[in-house]
């Protein structure tokens, strides 16, 4: 097709010249075909183009990590711990961006080595976990890290919360990072586990976006799943079903607009299974050997039009040799 187009590119441009010098009415008539010519050429690359593009932003992927907390360098370097996570989520593909839903401090060692493995403008998007909502220092990063501005950004959070919850989108996707520490006035009440302010901000959001892919990062589960391959159980009793009336209109929420997916970590215990109709994509830990209660894991979901699926990857024994132990294709959220 490149061949044919410069061809008759050159060939008109040709031609036009020497009818031009020449002059009359079949120089002309010439000269209006070649220029006819390249107006169609010119549209068709411009659909290849568009094409192209639209092609792009309905097949994607994007990583998820979380709970690497304090195994980052330069304290904990080298490939037993997070460096190691991200030398091998590399290798198979870090995808267009990177979700973590808590527990990344200090985020500054994080971000840092997301730099040396996937370069200053990779995104990462994070919703504080417990740990940084208990730590000022944290918090005043996050906000500092959405002042810079947020990609995509679709809509700022509640007041008191504007730069730690918000909405952006990517592709045919609506991402949604959920604070679940936001009891109407402040973004940090460890105890507010996903008060009423921060569901009628949620309900407003949902409402608002006409994306057929929905995803919802919050640190909390909705319920705490066994781990995939050790079935070690943690935060059973002290997740977002410890306010059970809250839990269950979150749950009723995501359940009426059909959310693709509820991304979470706080286990430290990977899963992807269905909880009460919803997807929850539970991506563990990634400190490597730091936690050896279940092996270290990143995830790495693909979309494709409107299907998704979700990788899982887990390291061994050491925090290390990362492998592809399951794929789970998310079916639509509503049913069982």
């Amino acid at each position: 097709m490149g061949l044919v187009t410069l061809g008759v590119m050159t060939t008109c441009q040709g031609k036009e010249r020497s009818l031009v010098a020449g002059g009359g009415l079949h120089g002309w008539s010439r000269s209006i075909a070649c220029s006819l010519a390249l107006v169609l050429v010119g549209s068709c690359a411009t659909r290849q183009t568009e094409e192209a593009k639209a092609s792009a932003l309905s097949q994607y992927a994007f990583a998820v990590t979380c709970d690497m907390r304090q195994y980052t360098a330069p304290d904990y370097p080298g490939p037993r711990y997070f460096d190691g996570a991200c030398a091998a989520l590399r290798e198979v593909g870090e995808g267009a961006f990177m979700i973590i839903p808590g527990d990344f401090d200090p985020p500054e060692r994080t971000r840092a080595t997301l730099d040396r493995f996937f370069g200053t403008n990779y995104p990462c998007y994070a919703v504080a976990g417990n740990h940084e909502a208990e730590t000022a220092a944290d918090m005043v990063w996050l906000r500092q890290w959405a002042s810079n501005g947020i990609p995509g950004l679709v809509r700022s959070g509640p007041p008191g919360a504007e730069a730690t919850m918000y909405s952006f989108d990517y592709g045919n996707s609506h991402f949604i990072a959920f604070n679940q520490y936001y009891d109407g006035t402040r973004d940090t009440e460890l105890a507010d586990k996903a008060g009423q302010a921060s569901l009628d901000w949620l309900a407003a959001d949902l409402a608002a976006t006409k994306q057929p892919l929905i995803w919802i990062i919050g640190h909390e589960p909705i319920v705490s799943q066994p781990d995939m391959d050790t079935g070690r159980l943690r935060h059973e009793h002290d997740s977002m079903n410890a306010r059970p009336a809250l839990r269950d209109q979150f749950v009723q929420l995501l359940n009426q607009h059909e959310v693709t997916g509820f991304i979470c970590g706080h286990t430290h215990n990977a899963s992807v299974a269905k909880v009460e109709g919803v997807w929850q994509l539970d991506a563990g830990h990634a400190r490597g050997m730091g936690d050896k209660g279940s092996p270290s894991t990143f995830l790495k979901v693909r979309v494709k039009g409107t299907q998704a699926w979700v990788d899982v990857y887990r390291a061994d024994a050491n925090g290390e040799n990362y492998r592809l132990r399951r794929t789970v294709a998310l079916t639509k959220a509503t049913g069982s």
